[in-house]
Parts: C-alpha cells; sequence; structure tokens
C-alpha cells in the first residue's frame, strides 16, 4: 500500500492526481466526477514536484489509459488544474510515423479527460499534447509540449527485425561461450542478428579502418530484404571508434575544450548519410589531441547528421579504464552475464515496474516528466527529495526501470558501496558524457559505471538531448526509442519540445551522442519457460515445457526458425494456455520456441509483451511412410488416442468427425493443406466416421477408432 501515499504534505497537485482516474466523457464533453469520499487515494498518486509556473510552461503532463469496454484511448491531462488558464490541443500519429493530424482542440483548462474513440484493437497511437504561447526563450514565444501513446491490446509477441552485432574480433575468440549465448538471447528475444567481426582497435584514434567497417555494414544493410532492413547496431568490444567535428558550434557540454573530433557511432549508423573529410580544427584550447581534425585524416568533419541515421546504436566498450581495476575482457564476461541474468529475469534482477528521478537541470528534468510517466505510470514514478546520496536512495527505494540523476557527475565510490539499482541510468553534467578516451578525471565515467558489477546496463548522457524515450512505454527496445529524438532538427521536427538552456538546436540532432549498453533491451521483463523438450507421439511431434514463473502469464506463443540463431517466426495465432502443443508442420532441423506471454499496463495503455523464448531442436524424423497409399484419404494411426494425422492426395478444404448418431463432434479447415493434424483427445473413446472434403470437390468418408491407450 505505500505507493499510494504522497511523500509531501498534500498540494493541490496531489488533487489533481486523485481526480484525473475519475474522468469520464458525457456527449462528447469531458467533464469530471470527483469521489473523494468513496476514493480519497485515487490509483494516480503522484510522488514527485511538478509545477507548471516553471517545467509546465514547456511540459504537458499526460498519460494514456485503455477503457476495452469502449474500444478508447482516455488522454489524462494530469497538470490540467495547474495551468494558468491555458487550453489543450491534441495531435495524434500511428507510431513510427512522421507526420502529426490534430484531432482536438482548445480542451479548456480544469478538464484533466479527453478521450479518443477513432482507434483500433491491437495498435499503438502517438499523441501530442500542447499549450500555445506558454513559454519564451530569448524573447521568442513557444508552445509546452508532452508526449503519450495509447496502446490498444497492442500485439508485441512477433518478430522484431534485424540487428546487425559489431564485434571486437577478441570477444568470440576469447569468450565464445558467453558470446554464443548473447547470439542466442538475442535470436530468443525476436531479433535475426547479422553478425560483423571486425579487428580490434588498437587505440582511441583508428584512420582508415572505420571506412572499412563502415562499408561492410552498409554491404549488410542494403542486402537485406527491402522489408527487413537492420533497425539496430549492438557495438561489443574496443571496436575501432569514429570520430567527428571539425567546427566552432556549440560543444556537446558548452565547454570548448571538448568541441573537435569527438566519438561518433552515429557514423556506422547512418547508411546513406555523406561524411567529408576536408576541414582542419586544432585550436590549442582542446582537452585532447585526438579531437585535431585535418584534412585526410579519416576524422569526419560534421558536427550534426548529414541525414537520419538508420539504426539505433548502443555501445559496451569497457578498454583503457582503471575504475574498476579489473581485465577488459572480464569486464565484458560480466555485463554479458549481467545482461543474461536480466533478459531471463535471475534471482534478484526482477526490476519491477517504477522509475524514478532527482530534479536536476530543466532539459533533463523534462526528460523525466515527458517519458517515465509514459513507462511506469504516473503512481510508479518517485522523486528522489533526499539529497545527494543516489546509489543509496535508489538501493532503499527501488528497484527502478530507470533512475535519472538530471545533475551533478556520478560517484564512483557510491557506485562501489552501494551499487545502482536501476537498469538503466543517466545524469546531465558536463565531462563525464565523453567516452571517447582513455578514463581519466570525468572522462569515460560514464563507460567506467557501466562496467562495475551493478544491475545497471544502460548509461545515458541527457546532455547532448536524449531526453524523450516515451516509445518504450510500449515495450519498444530503449534504443529503438531513442533513434527519433536523435533524428529530431528544426527541420524535421520529429519530436517538439521547447527550447531552454541546453537543449536548443545546438544540441540537438550531433553526431556525438553517448548510449552505452545493449540498444535492444527493453523495460518489461516476464521469466521464460523451462525445461523445454520435443517428443514424438503417435507419428506427432510434441512441445511441452514447464511454466514461467512471472504472475499474470496468459499463454505462450510457439515459433519455428531454422537456426538457433534465428529469425523465428510465430507459428500460433492464438496463445497457448498450457503444454503440450502438437506441431502440424513439424520439420526435421528446425528448432522451436515457446515464449511466454503477459498483458501490461503502463502509461501508455495495454499491450502483450513476450518473454524471451526457450527452444529446442527437432532431431527426429516422423514415419509418415503410410502416406504413399494408393488412397486418396489416409488416417495414421488409427486406432488412436486422439491425436492423429490426416493425408490427402489433394489439398484438403474441411475435415468434420461424426459420432455413431451421425452428429458432428469437431470441424476443421484444411487451409489448402494436404496434411492435417487433429486433436481429439477431449472426446469419449469409441467409433468415429471422418468426412474429408478435398478442394477438388471430392468428399472421402473414413472410419476410425478413438481409445483410451
Amino acid at each position: 500500500m505505500e505507493n499510494i501515499f504522497f511523500t509531501k504534505p498534500y498540494t493541490a497537485s496531489d488533487l489533481i492526481a486523485w481526480i484525473t482516474d475519475l474522468q469520464y466523457t458525457i456527449s462528447g464533453i469531458s467533464t469530471f466526477i470527483i469521489l473523494l469520499f468513496f476514493n480519497p487515494f485515487g490509483s494516480h498518486a503522484q510522488h514527485f514536484d511538478f509545477n507548471f509556473n516553471t517545467s509546465g510552461k514547456r511540459v504537458c503532463l499526460a498519460t494514456a489509459e485503455f477503457d476495452p469496454a469502449t474500444t478508447r484511448i482516455n488522454i489524462l491531462l494530469h497538470d490540467s488544474l495547474a495551468n494558468s488558464g491555458k487550453s489543450t490541443d491534441v495531435y495524434r500519429r500511428p507510431m513510427g510515423s512522421i507526420e502529426w493530424t490534430k484531432i482536438a482542440s482548445g480542451i479548456p483548462a480544469g478538464i484533466g479527460h479527453w478521450s479518443d474513440s477513432q482507434v483500433n484493437m491491437n495498435e499503438c497511437m502517438e499523441y501530442q499534447l500542447r499549450r500555445q504561447n506558454t513559454w519564451t526563450f530569448e524573447s521568442k514565444p513557444y508552445d509546452a509540449i508532452g508526449y503519450t501513446i495509447g496502446c490498444t491490446h497492442f500485439d508485441n509477441t512477433l518478430y522484431k527485425g534485424r540487428l546487425i552485432l559489431l564485434v571486437s574480433e577478441d570477444i568470440p575468440a576469447l569468450l565464445p561461450q558467453k558470446y554464443l549465448l548473447l547470439k542466442k538471447e538475442l535470436a530468443a528475444d525476436g531479433w535475426f542478428v547479422d553478425e560483423l567481426v571486425v579487428p580490434r582497435a588498437e587505440g582511441w584514434d583508428s584512420g582508415d579502418t572505420v571506412v572499412e567497417i563502415r562499408e561492410s555494414i552498409q554491404n549488410i544493410y542494403n542486402n537485406a530484404p527491402i522489408n527487413d532492413k537492420p533497425a539496430v547496431l549492438f557495438i561489443l568490444g574496443h571496436v575501432p571508434l569514429p570520430r567527428c567535428g571539425s567546427t566552432d558550434v556549440t560543444a556537446p557540454d558548452a565547454h570548448e575544450v571538448n568541441q573537435g573530433a569527438r566519438g561518433c557511432d552515429t557514423y556506422y549508423a547512418d547508411i546513406d548519410g555523406i561524411f567529408t573529410d576536408t576541414a582542419r580544427y586544432d585550436p590549442e584550447f582542446l582537452i585532447t589531441t585526438l579531437a585535431d581534425n585535418y584534412p585526410g585524416d579519416y576524422k569526419w568533419d560534421q558536427d550534426f547528421f548529414p541525414s537520419d541515421i538508420e539504426m539505433a546504436f548502443g555501445r559496451v566498450d569497457f578498454a583503457d579504464l582503471n575504475e574498476p581495476s579489473i581485465p577488459e575482457i572480464e569486464l565484458i564476461a560480466n555485463y554479458l552475464d549481467r545482461l543474461s541474468r536480466y533478459k531471463n529475469v535471475a534471482e534478484g534482477y526482477d526490476m519491477g515496474e517504477k522509475s524514478a528521478f532527482y530534479f536536476g537541470y530543466d532539459n533533463s528534468n523534462d526528460g523525466s516528466y515527458r517519458s517515465l510517466l509514459n513507462i511506469s505510470g504516473l503512481q510508479n514514478v518517485y522523486q528522489n527529495q533526499a539529497g545527494l546520496d543516489h546509489n543509496q536512495w535508489v538501493r532503499e527505494n527501488g528497484p527502478f526501470k530507470i533512475y535519472m540523476q538530471n545533475r551533478s557527475i556520478p560517484d564512483l565510490n557510491a557506485w562501489k558501496e552501494s551499487g545502482m539499482d536501476a537498469t538503466v541510468f543517466s545524469s546531465d553534467q558536463s565531462y563525464w558524457g565523453f567516452g571517447d578516451v582513455p578514463q581519466g578525471n570525468n572522462y569515460s565515467r560514464i563507460r567506467s559505471i557501466l562496467a562495475m558489477d551493478t544491475k545497471c546496463l544502460i548509461t545515458l548522457w541527457t546532455t547532448t538531448g536524449i531526453n524523450i524515450f516515451h516509445q518504450a512505454c510500449t515495450g519498444l527496445s530503449l534504443g529503438l526509442a531513442m533513434k527519433q529524438i536523435m533524428n529530431h532538427n528544426e527541420q524535421n521536427r520529429y519530436l517538439e519540445k521547447a527550447p531552454q538552456q541546453y537543449d536548443t538546436p545546438d544540441w540537438w540532432n550531433r553526431t556525438h551522442f553517448a548510449f552505452y549498453g545493449d540498444p535492444t533491451l527493453n523495460l518489461y521483463q516476464i521469466a521464460p519457460p523451462q525445461n523445454v523438450t520435443l517428443a514424438e507421439q503417435n507419428f506427432v511431434a510434441v512441445l511441452s515445457w514447464a511454466p514461467s514463473k512471472t504472475a499474470g502469464v496468459i499463454g505462450y506463443h510457439i515459433y519455428s526458425g531454422e537456426s538457433e540463431y534465428g529469425h523465428f517466426e510465430r507459428i500460433t495465432s492464438e496463445l497457448v494456455t498450457a503444454g503440450p502443443y502438437f506441431i502440424q508442420d513439424y520439420k526435421p532441423g528446425n528448432w522451436y520456441m515457446v515464449k511466454a506471454v503477459r498483458p501490461f499496463t503502463s502509461g501508455c495503455g495495454s499491450f502483450l509483451h513476450a518473454s524471451l523464448g526457450a527452444c529446442v531442436e527437432a532431431t527426429f524424423p516422423l514415419d509418415i511412410s503410410v502416406t504413399k497409399s494408393s488412397k486418396k484419404v489416409n488416417i495414421f494411426p488409427n486406432p488412436t488416442n486422439g491425436l492423429f494425422r490426416i493425408k490427402a492426395s489433394k489439398p484438403i478444404f474441411c475435415i468434420e468427425v461424426l459420432n455413431n448418431s451421425g452428429q458432428m463432434v469437431h470441424r476443421i479447415d484444411g487451409e489448402n493443406l494436404d496434411f492435417v493434424l487433429i486433436d481429439l483427445t477431449h472426446i469419449h473413446s469409441g467409433n468415429y466416421l471422418v468426412k474429408v472434403l478435398l478442394e477438388d470437390g471430392t468428399v472421402e468418408t473414413l472410419k476410425f477408432i478413438k481409445t483410451e491407450f
């Protein structure tokens, strides 16, 4: 019950939280019913400060709920009563699209609820909320803007797509088993892995090796199917690091010593962008000569993306760290172990539903407001008001999906003493976000904290404008959720936000973004099923498994692939509530996978999410020699315990099973197959007739005996 109480004295903003979930629509007019007598501590208790006169002038505080009874998305405007009389406009687009369509205008202040009835089941619609002319920056007016997504039982259990695993050659050589497990678990998560192994970088200036690597990435991308291009780039190990930057623009952290040619994995992620190498930039004040840029040195001129990046990306690279003082290969091994424990929800790695933040710099605070409410829901977002002992506070109040420190450089001693009980950690401070040099002072601390033995698997630097990632609330990987804000600029305006200090076009769309960790990671955990087996039973392949240990699992989906490394396609159209599962189109040599499925309700409606898959190889053939019979239709085995196959010489239109009284007890469509699996284990023993209608109109009638053996 702790999470329904406030951590501070009640305020007007608390009242907002009590009532926003008690709103409904009558005749298209949004209205409140305040039922404090019945529910004085409503389901959306607020655990943090939000002041319209400061943050609220830039941000609309919103989440979404799905009402299955009316097939509506209810947009909850959590700051409506405090918005100084400004009305709200609503825009919508299908998730993943670019163009917005206005669907509501002038929702009055004090109306904390608006419903969208123009939605369908199994989709996600993205919403932008705007209040006009609430914010002034450099004498120009801007709108307060917020985002949410409405998922209508969206099915997030299908194939996810391709990714490129770009790995330095020492990792597979020195960690073969852990590396193979990583590839298997990426496939089990729904990805098809395009592997690219490259020589380990010899230092931090890789010269022309980055050109060859990018050409290999481009070849993989261009040769992939047109409808299945790689969506993610996962960089593992000390892979040669591209560098970009050559002009006297604002440095990524506003300190001129950090200008110049800085780390630029976006060079790999931008498939068709044109990068030039003609500029000279070598002022004496640069902090490192690695940032000096000269014509023809394979350090690229661009400070901003030359075009949209095609792939999300993330890097796990622990080279040249002195904290922790452990060999690099051991740090990689430890990270892969922690990553596997998270994906399998090992003991101690269930990270729960909560997220939290510390009130720091405004641009990062706005990121917390826009994103965390959607990912965890308003009732599960907490603010650290205790002070600067971040790690201790997280340990005592977590675990968390995300902890956004939002100010100051992470303290290494605090990480050693208290760990970091959050899957994702971000902060907003100069210097520490640069991971493109050997560790020293505060440089490369963003890599060193990721290397520590904590629960943290992703570290972000929000200084560079990565502060809108609400799309992760749908189960989308965090890397993909951040790709659109990385591509956002003044011209395309993919994800608008009111500019402010340290969050203007000087920081948007930069070639230097710091995302460290596995970019495929999503924030909703389900333990996979266990002990998956495949056996033959009466000429039928039977898949069995032990259930997931996660509460709330509603069933399982089955997948098939030609390799343990993917890709796996789902072969079940409906959830299987429990095993065993009888494989109809069994193929020896294939791999079969089982995933547990659970519905989640976030601040973005509801969606179905799948666990990591557990798979088994199909090693045995099925004896179907009976199909060589001269009869048009055959049943085998016969007698049967109720599980049998029908084989026909032509495609089957439908099958009807009749009892001795001529009553139909079962019917199945043939789906134009000539080989159909029937499961009648639930019917009584006895003699039955099977009528098989072939595609050419021929009807064949056969007898079979149902037994109890």
